[in-house]
């Protein structure tokens, strides 16, 4: 895994996001909202499901906000034959092609050579403290881990493994923290769609260091989808995608998620 080290300095706080998706409505509105910080973060998945790849590719871009590579930025990035998403229903695979296919079309040559140089991890070392990013885990970028499926011994084994205080990861898109005695796991949720609770917001984090002690806080995000969402409708991309953001829910690539995580509810 290619590896990008940051060492913070200077701040009580520091901005993660994950699965832009091409929402670029959301991804607006989530610059907006964390603009006085220095260190902001993307966990990947820049393009898919939402219209004009580049745009939100060129926001990432233009206001210094350091991405690692998901398997959408890989495989759009490699000129690959789909998104390597890991959905398994035929359902869900359909869609998922044709949202790559689309993105991977209307993606720029100079934006996919810079989506194919992105580091798949980023390890922070703030004070004395380490935090790993990466996109689905530690070890495959397109593995799903889900909160109901994980023990506390599986996240330990991950934060011994890469020796950090915290792993935070945006692939499988429900916002969820667990800690345990040897740290954190973090979903930062995604930008690019709702959390699946029958609202429209999506979801971001955050990460504070006072007084030696680390703290993640899960940052809902309201936004206006209805830009991304006429854009969907005149690029031809399915009405499935567009009802997600006016719904609330995941109405495509649902099919993965756990029976727990299935349930239509408040992520917090």
């Amino acid at each position: 895994m290619k590896t990008l080290e940051v060492k913070v300095e200077n701040a009580e706080t520091i901005i993660l996001c994950g699965g832009p998706y091409s929402n670029f409505s959301s991804l607006e509105a989530f610059i907006e909202k964390t603009k006085d910080y220095q260190y902001r973060f993307c966990l990947g998945d820049i393009g898919g499901f939402g219209p004009y790849p580049d745009r939100s590719i060129e926001l990432l871009k233009h206001n210094n906000i350091t991405c690692l590579q998901g398997n959408y930025d890989q495989t759009v990035g490699n000129g690959e034959a789909d998104c390597g998403c890991g959905y398994i229903d035929p359902l869900d695979r359909k869609f998922a092609q044709v949202s790559f296919d689309y993105t991977l079309k209307n993606t720029s040559s100079s934006n996919r050579s810079w989506l194919s140089s992105l580091p798949q991890h980023i390890l922070l070392k703030w004070a004395d403290k380490k935090i790993l990013l990466c996109h689905g885990s530690p070890d495959e970028m397109n593995e799903f881990v889900f909160e109901s499926e994980t023990s506390d011994d599986k996240i330990n084994f991950w934060l011994k493994k890469y020796d950090v205080d915290a792993i935070c990861v945006t692939h499988s898109g429900i916002p969820w923290i667990k800690t345990t005695a040897q740290g954190q796991w973090v979903n930062v949720g995604v930008l690019g769609r709702p959390a699946h609770e029958g609202l429209g917001r999506v979801f971001y984090a955050s990460a504070s260091l006072l007084d030696g002690r680390l703290e993640f806080s899960l940052c809902p995000l309201d936004y206006d989808p209805t830009a991304v969402i006429n854009a969907m409708r005149s690029e031809g991309l399915p009405e499935e995608f567009s009802q997600s953001l006016l719904i609330g829910e995941w109405t495509t690539c649902s099919a993965i998620l756990p029976d727990h995580e299935r349930v239509l509810r408040k992520r917090l």
